[in-house]
């Protein structure tokens, strides 16, 4: 980006010219590279742990609100489990890198797993409840702001960027 797409945003906030949102600092970069990594070790979880354990996903079904919503996980999901867990992980590698990249991408996944820890309560038991919501804002406050640089970008030189114009 060069000087000439900068320009002042309200209260002489500096944004990118067409674009509401100021681009994310150290801190909100920080925080959105630990909802990322999350996402990728939840990732790795699973796969570790989970997919081995398949037998243990009764208890999400013991503690649906629903008694359709138990039967759906009694007779489709838990028979069909190393399925649906392999689902899960390739939606969680795909979020954890969307949220690592830059621009659009972010905010697909934002928007994705805010939607996703909220599609997940109905399944939940009490206490796990509370952690989905605690989580859906803790996620959704990364849409706040824009992301222009992607995490592993971070640290280079700004015309060595993804996307920075060529200058020869």
């Amino acid at each position: 980006m060069n000087r000439q797409e900068w320009g002042q945003g309200p209260g002489g906030i500096m944004t990118t010219r067409g674009h509401e949102r100021r681009v994310g600092g150290i801190g909100w970069n920080t925080w959105r590279g630990c909802i990322g990594i999350a996402y990728l070790a939840a990732a790795g979880f699973n796969t570790a742990y989970t997919l081995p354990h398949q037998d243990e996903l009764g208890g999400y079904a013991q503690g649906a609100w629903f008694p359709f919503l138990e039967d759906f996980m009694w007779d489709v999901f838990i028979p069909n489990g190393v399925l649906f867990m392999a689902i899960v992980i390739v939606f969680e590698i795909i979020i954890g890198f969307l949220i690592l990249n830059r621009g659009a991408y972010v905010d697909i996944g934002v928007g994705a797993s805010v939607l996703w820890v909220l599609l997940v309560l109905p399944f939940l038991a009490w206490p796990y409840l509370l952690t989905n919501i605690v989580l859906a804002v803790l996620q959704g406050v990364l849409s706040l702001r824009r992301y222009d640089t992607a995490i592993w970008d971070l640290g280079k030189h700004p015309q060595r960027r993804r996307g920075a114009p060529h200058t020869y």
